[in-house]
């Protein structure tokens, strides 16, 4: 009997319990020797402790602390670092379940670091990517939602953030493309890899929470507009500006003209503010038919609807802004000249 119980408390142990695939990234490729111990949150802003172990992968350093007798991991830019060093106080953002499929392990809990603020020494810095400036100050990213995916657990969005795009990941969450998302507090990685994906991302931010400050925008050329559309009725024709073209003429040519400037005069007929860090303006001068009659204008200036102005452009076709924002033509970067009588 007493061989039996032993036989079965061997195969027992010999069982292991495959983890639920969560998100992947650039990891080791060597399990850890060392078998995890149990991890307990600490303080997002007051990670300290003392390498234990640590491993460099796909341009990241995994480490694993001892934070006075709790195993705690951490990950951020390749370090240098040696075991007995001590880390902290630093800053992070916790990522509970996370897995790894090159290290074939799933962390409890692990923290992703902007840097490691070694004791004594300077915090290491990661080179920028000029493309993706690091979150503002105060670590609010704010931004308008681009495109949303859910991989392995989380959350990617693509934001749109004063004309600067950049990627946010978080818990799985349901967002929807054109909503405002602000006052998140993000870590900041560069040359992030997930295999999940089957991507490198330049930078992405790991916040904690999606915040959602505003409901999607609607599509300001197929939507419902911050301002009543003007009625459908067809306008009478508006004598063209010196040198101008009709709106008929710019769609009629748009390949020729594109990358050109050009100057309209036509009445708008509807408006939508504010969306992808512009004004979005539709002109009509009473030429063209269904479906080439009305021109749609982007502007830093400000106008009303029923305005009769003169506008100074740069055509562009085939522009594709995400979030349902695709057109084949529109004039970019527009000035207006005041209110005109037709």
């Amino acid at each position: 009997m007493l061989r039996t119980l032993v036989i079965g408390a061997i195969a027992l142990a010999g069982c292991k319990q495959q983890p639920s695939k969560l998100e992947t990234a650039g990891s080791p490729t060597a399990t850890p020797t060392t078998p995890s111990s149990p991890s307990h949150p600490v303080t997002e802003g007051e990670i300290t402790g003392t390498v234990v172990e640590t491993k460099n992968a796909s341009e990241y350093t995994y480490a694993r602390l001892d934070h006075d007798g709790t195993e705690v991991w951490i990950a951020g830019p390749q370090t240098a670092l040696a075991v007995g060093t001590k880390i902290g106080p630093i800053s992070g953002t916790a990522m509970p379940g996370f897995h790894s499929d090159t290290l074939n392990r799933t962390f409890d809990q692990i923290y992703f670091v902007a840097s490691f603020g070694t004791a004594g020494t300077a915090a290491p810095t990661a080179p920028a990517t000029p493309s993706a400036p690091a979150a503002p100050a105060g670590g609010e990213l704010s931004g308008v939602i681009l495109e949303t995916m859910n991989a392995g657990g989380y959350t990617y969005a693509h934001l749109d953030r004063e004309g600067t795009k950049i990627w946010v990941a978080g818990p799985e969450t349901k967002l929807e493309v054109g909503a405002k998302l602000g006052k998140m507090t993000g870590t900041l990685m560069e040359n992030f890899h997930s295999d999940t994906l089957k991507r490198t991302f330049d930078q992405i931010y790991f916040v904690n929470t999606y915040v959602v400050a505003s409901a999607a925008i609607p599509n300001p050329h197929t939507g419902s507009a911050a301002t009543p559309a003007a009625p459908t009725a067809p306008l009478e024709k508006i004598k063209p500006a010196t040198g101008g073209k009709t709106v008929a003429d710019v769609f009629a040519n748009k390949d020729a003209l594109a990358g050109k400037p050009v100057v309209l005069r036509g009445k708008i007929t509807k408006i939508t503010s504010g969306v992808l860090g512009r004004n979005w303006l539709h002109l009509q001068d009473g030429t063209g038919a269904a479906g080439t009659n009305d021109l749609l204008v982007t502007t830093q200036a400000t106008a009303k609807v029923g305005d009769v102005v003169t506008v100074h452009g740069t055509v562009a076709t085939k522009q594709d802004f995400g979030a349902g924002y695709k057109y084949e033509v529109l004039v970019e970067n527009a000035t207006i000249e005041g209110t005109v009588s037709p």
